[in-house]
């Protein structure tokens, strides 16, 4: 339940093994490549200011530049080869991403691609042209059938003097089209009968219209029957052209053969060098990040402190040459951001998603998950506690895993946390004579909920004081620690502000004789504080050491507006946990209204119904308004304590089998 500890890996090694040592970097799946804006090579940054480690290894350091790869990558014509390739055996993503890697080699070259490609090209071709043969083919039987009754020789109508004959088929379309334009058409139309697919027409045209003939034909998308050269009779024409289809299908099912082969025996490889091409693609992304010097290539990276051998075991089993090295995050310089991983147990983890909705941790603070999850938790229940709704919040979670993740685990968290108050409150599925109160009913009880409410919130952002406290002695900022409204000034003004409202509001009471001297104290402490407070630009200086990037103007008239925003927040800071109680009784007011429309309706059957109603709209509604108030009082009264935000998430390059 922190943030891992990272350190920066300086690897020095000989250009020859850059790309084997760098493939074995990418499946150690562990290596950070931060962000740097003075460049856009993460390791050229770095140097800038780093080059003493490179000096010892006898680098020499006026000859750094970017690295340049000696191999090339034809990026489009591979992606392309891998696209047709896997539409003609047909890979699809769910195969990639059930794909075992331990079962694969993905060290082929990508030259095979090639020749895989070829092989595939001339499948598909006999394919495509299998295809046009069977389309063309029974086209004509289906002309010719309508001849197949007549002894008419149709050698003979290929032979007239005057005449060009087509016989063939349009589509029904063209067959409208054409009816519609008789009178413009110098040919003589007949219209055979109508085929399965189209209309079967025969066209006498004069050959001295040739070209305006075969014009019309192509408009019309003729397919045209070939007429035979020697004499032969339609009913022979039409049993030659079936045996030719019965011939066409044979061969269909031998290229189909020749295409499941193909298939079965090069699925694997195709799939393996589709991973392949991932891998030079990664590869070619972290050559952007590499710097050279004359035979070397160096590299810099963060790494997490628990992988680091593992990582110099794995680049040294490549080139036991390379020289491999890490150093104390402390030495890494501010202009660089170190990536933050959390790390949280099974229970804390799905409370990360809402953490970084807000922002990921810098890598220097704290970790805020544990107690964002830990309150976010008793907030919830307190505002939404009911064992049966609880209960069905648990079991939506666990049905909505697969689809929403994390999300899910929340909503089962927190339907937990409702259980665990609607057994406090006495509550299932809004009726509250089924088991007893453990410990109050908001209802009965009103003011004592809403005082609770108050003295929980005072007590959470106190810890989140502390809380910060802890994180800007962490950053070395000690002017924010000791004078900033979030450091101790602000938190001994906010304790001090509220002793002198109560003391004013109920002191006599609580205080008795010495009610005066708290009033007193309270006072001279909420003055000396606004002061460090308003002070702290000038007194900086004497606690923190000066640094030219943080120079700041002190503003009297900008240090007194922030002073009564101060004030102003520690007051509504306090006040809106307010709703925490609010909403613990209007939970079980909501359930009120339901229960009394269920009498007015004057039946069982009725009241049924409308608890049931009741318990789908407050599930619906009132559950996403507690879960949107939960967040809001993490986000805007104990974050804006203790947590600062702004920093990277740890986001290692990885060979990932899902990544496309």
């Amino acid at each position: 339940m922190a943030v891992e500890k990272m350190k920066m890996m300086s690897l020095i090694a000989l250009k020859k093994d850059a790309h084997d040592i760098l493939e074995r970097i990418i499946l150690n799946g562990t290596v950070h490549i931060g962000n740097n804006q003075n460049s856009s090579n993460f390791t050229l940054g770095y140097l800038q200011g780093n080059k003493q480690y490179l000096l010892d290894a006898g680098v020499d350091i006026n000859r750094i530049r970017a690295f340049k790869s000696e191999r090339t990558f034809e990026r489009k014509k591979f992606k392309d080869l891998i696209d047709r390739l896997f539409l003609f055996i047909g890979i699809d993503e769910e195969e990639l991403k059930n794909a075992d890697m331990s079962k694969m080699n993905i060290s082929e070259h990508l030259k095979e691609l090639d020749n895989l490609d070829q092989q595939a090209s001339t499948i598909r071709n006999y394919e495509m042209a299998n295809e046009y043969a069977i389309e063309k083919t029974e086209t004509q039987v289906r002309v010719v059938e309508y001849f197949s009754q007549s002894s008419i020789d149709l050698t003979q109508l290929s032979k007239l003097d005057f005449f060009d004959v087509h016989v063939g088929e349009i589509s029904r379309n063209s067959w409208v089209k054409l009816k519609n334009n008789y009178e413009n058409i110098k040919a003589i139309v007949v219209h055979l009968g109508r085929t399965s697919t189209g209309e079967a027409v025969m066209i006498f045209a004069p050959k001295m219209f040739y070209d305006e003939t075969k014009s019309l034909l192509m408009s019309l998308s003729f397919d045209q029957v070939d007429l035979p050269d020697a004499p032969m009779s339609a009913q022979a024409l039409l049993e030659l052209k079936k045996k030719e289809i019965d011939g066409l299908y044979k061969q269909k099912d031998r290229v189909a053969k020749a295409k499941e082969v193909f298939i079965d025996m090069y699925r694997a490889s195709v799939v393996a060098l589709y991973f392949r091409y991932k891998m030079i693609e990664k590869i070619e992304y972290l050559e952007s990040h590499v710097a050279e010097s004359g035979n070397f290539f160096i590299f810099n990276a963060f790494v997490p402190a628990s992988t680091t051998e593992k990582l110099k075991q794995d680049i040294e089993k490549m080139a036991d040459n390379a020289i491999v090295a890490f150093e104390d995050d402390s030495t890494v310089p501010k202009k660089f951001t170190i990536p933050t991983k959390l790390m949280n147990n099974v229970l804390l983890r799905p409370f990360e998603t809402l953490v970084k909705m807000y922002s990921v941790p810098q890598y220097q603070e704290s970790d805020p998950t544990p107690f964002f999850a830990l309150t976010y938790m008793l907030l919830f229940g307190l505002m939404f506690g009911d064992v049966g709704q609880g209960i069905v919040l648990i079991l939506a979670g666990t049905l909505l895993k697969k689809q929403f993740g994390s999300l899910s685990g929340i909503i089962q968290r927190i339907g937990v946390s409702s259980t665990i108050f609607g057994f406090i409150y006495g509550s299932v599925f809004g009726m509250e004579d089924l088991i007893p109160a453990l410990i109050i009913r908001p209802m009965e009880q009103i003011n004592t909920i809403l005082i609770f409410a108050i003295v929980l919130g005072v007590a959470l952002v106190s810890i989140a004081y502390f809380m910060g406290f802890y994180n800007l002695k962490k950053k070395g900022r000690y002017a924010d620690l000791y004078f900033d409204k979030n450091g101790i000034s602000g938190f001994l003004f906010y304790i001090s502000f509220l002793l002198f409202i109560f003391n004013m509001v109920l002191g006599q009471s609580y205080f008795g004789s010495i009610s005066s001297l708290v009033t007193m104290i309270t006072t001279a402490v909420m003055v000396i504080t606004t002061c460090l407070m308003v002070l702290k630009l000038k007194l900086k200086p004497r606690v923190e050491k000066a640094n030219s990037d943080d120079k700041e103007e002190f503003s009297a008239v900008e240090s007194g507006f922030e002073m009564f925003e101060t004030i102003m927040s520690f007051f509504s800071n306090t006040l809106s946990f307010i709703r925490v109680g609010a909403f613990a009784i209007n939970h079980v007011g909501l359930f009120m209204a339901f229960h009394a429309l269920g009498q007015m309706i004057g039946n069982t059957a009725g009241n049924i119904f409308m608890i049931i109603v009741g318990n789908i709209v407050i599930l619906s509604l009132e559950a996403l308004i507690v879960f949107i108030q939960a967040i809001r009082l993490e986000y805007y009264e104990l974050f804006s304590k203790y947590f600062e935000g702004g920093g990277e998430i740890y986001s290692p390059l990885t060979f990932d089998i899902k990544a496309k």
